[in-house]
């Protein structure tokens, strides 16, 4: 799928909206701006350890493990002058970690719980990751009814669907020039497809089925298809689409990274499955395209947030920027662009076949699909490629959709709440300190996240230790100078290549977390968060880039 940037845009009325979208995939520093970042190619110090699993010998031997641990005084001496630094806001915090003993070498109000942005999704990623495992798939089935001669399309969670042929992995149709644009194909996007899922159902039962009846259920993933904590502007420049129980290419309406979305993708789904079964063969009616996603109002968890204990928040969440930097013309803008798209997905849509000249369809919410009567079934790429996904692209969609999933998969219903209950529960269980953590949504947008630089640290930290399988930490972090939304990060010959990073930057919001090795390769956890910064992403991320890079230069054995 091709990456394209995003024109600024230049009328009035919505220019402060430009700036909001500050945090989307961690867009190019600079007021005024939704052009996203490019993805190219490939204060008391303590001795004590930071929070982490109890597996600390399992994994990582050989990495750095003879390398000297960095003198701790020298580094809070580094994360006191980025605190100090003009370019950082009033709030600047740093924790630094050794990755192989849990020494913390840098405690610069560590503890202290701050808006984090998009590094929210390394917490959604461990977390997932580590109780799913990386060979985790999401499974997209049919059903079969004889009795009412129904087809059933149940939604798994998967919306990086192919409209056609799933890739499964198979990427070499992309040429060296393609993949040097786009900085690489996503294994995760498209890795299942539609039409193997057709073919699949005539595998299983042929063709000769008499009149059918096709419908979607998604009752495992209630919503909201759109997170109230989310901002209107992301809806509207592409930076995020509708969370549903499936959709194609997460609904985006062209190949573009940052397409508008689709305001059905649920039924966009089902009329392209269900024009695959007719060109099989199938007698099937067409789908009356109709208002069948918008027949159905988002049910409950409207608040979508929890604190640590996983206990709803009863409050709603608000718009993931700051109230100043808007204007009512763009309130009014955004609002007219999302009634224009109506509600969120549909519960079900029955599409009944009709001999006459107009196809009829209904839309209904009934009982979940008896699932022993599944006939055909398609495959998500492994977690450990979508979370690299997300990670790397900084998507929104699909991060708060993988909380979801991880809410679904351990008894939780599949809401935001639900997600940030799972989720603060597999910290836990890794032996990170959640004291404090607030979580809204999966993905980061929302400017009622808290998350303490520790917390970010400890999870990194615990991920890379209990990494038994072929993938990790490692591989799922973008490399910084090099790819993702770091590839123009820290660019410097002491980083390039040994460090690995997440981005977050909402409006006032600058962060970084990751793991880099030192000069004399002993590898450190960090996380640095900033708030408090005039508008403007520059400053603050040269800032925190330098101090990424003395970690790195550090030769300083203590």
């Amino acid at each position: 799928m091709g990456r394209t940037l995003v024109a600024a845009i230049a009328v009035p009325s919505v220019l402060a909206l430009g700036y909001l979208a500050a945090d989307v995939a961690d867009v190019v520093p600079g007021f005024l701006t939704t052009d996203p970042e490019p993805l190219v190619a490939a204060p008391f110090l303590t001795a004590s350890p930071a929070p982490s699993s109890s597996m600390d010998d399992a994994v990582l031997t050989g990495i750095g493990d003879d390398a000297p641990v960095p003198s701790a005084g020298v580094l809070q001496s580094y994360a006191q002058d980025l605190r100090d630094d003009s370019r950082t806001g009033t709030s600047t915090n740093v924790s630094v970690v050794d990755l192989l003993s849990g020494e913390q070498l840098v405690d610069l109000d560590a503890d202290d719980a701050q808006v984090p942005a998009s590094t929210t999704k390394v917490l959604t990623a461990v977390a997932a990751t580590t109780t799913l495992g990386e060979d985790y798939r999401i499974s997209t089935d049919v059903a079969w009814d004889p009795d009412t001669s129904t087809l059933t399309l149940i939604a798994g969670g998967d919306i990086l669907l192919a409209a056609g042929y799933g890739h499964g992995g198979d990427l070499s149709e992309y040429t060296a020039e393609e993949i040097a644009e786009t900085g690489g194909p996503s294994i995760a996007n498209g890795y299942a497809g539609l039409a193997d899922l057709a073919d699949a159902v005539v595998d299983a039962i042929g063709t000769d089925l008499g009149t059918v009846t096709v419908a979607v259920d998604t009752s495992d993933f209630p919503g909201p298809a759109y997170p109230d904590a989310w901002p209107d502007y992301a809806l509207q420049f592409g930076y995020a689409g509708r969370v549903t129980g499936l959709s194609i290419d997460e609904g985006r309406l062209t190949d573009d990274e940052y397409a508008q979305r689709s305001n059905t993708p649920v039924t966009d789904t089902l009329v392209t499955f269900s024009d695959l079964l007719s060109a099989r063969g199938i007698d099937v009616g067409y789908v009356d395209e109709g208002d069948a996603d918008a027949t159905a109002e988002d049910s409950a968890d409207s608040s979508g947030t929890t604190d640590s204990s996983g206990d709803a928040d009863a409050t709603d969440a608000t718009d993931a920027t700051d109230s100043t930097d808007s204007t009512d013309a763009t309130a009014a803008s955004s609002a007219s662009f999302l009634s224009s798209g109506a509600a969120a997905v549909a519960t079900a849509v029955a599409v009944s076949h009709s001999t006459a000249s107009n196809a009829t369809s209904s839309t209904s919410v009934p009982a979940k699909v008896d699932t022993s009567n599944v006939v055909a079934s398609v495959e998500s790429a492994p977690l450990s490629d979508i979370v690299t996904y997300l990670l790397r692209d900084s998507d929104n969609t699909v991060a708060e959709q993988v909380g979801r999933i991880l809410a679904l998969e351990t008894g939780r219903e599949a809401t935001p709440s639900g997600a940030a209950a799972a989720v603060t529960e597999a910290l836990e269980g890794l032996g990170v300190d959640t004291t404090g953590l607030e979580l809204h949504d999966g993905a980061g947008f929302s400017d009622k996240n808290q998350i303490t630089p520790n917390q970010l640290v400890g999870a990194l930290r615990a991920a890379a230790l209990l990494d038994e399988g072929d993938t990790g930490v490692f591989d799922w972090l973008a490399v910084m100078g090099v790819e993702g939304t770091v590839a123009e990060r820290a660019g410097t010959d002491e980083v390039i290549g040994r460090g690995y990073a997440k981005t977050g930057s909402l409006t006032g919001v600058t962060a970084l977390t990751g793991i880099v090795e030192t000069a004399d390769g002993r590898w450190l956890v960090f996380a640095t968060l900033l708030d408090g910064m005039p508008q403007g992403q520059t400053a603050p991320r040269a800032a925190i880039d330098d101090f990424v890079a003395a970690l790195a230069g550090c030769g300083c054995e203590g």
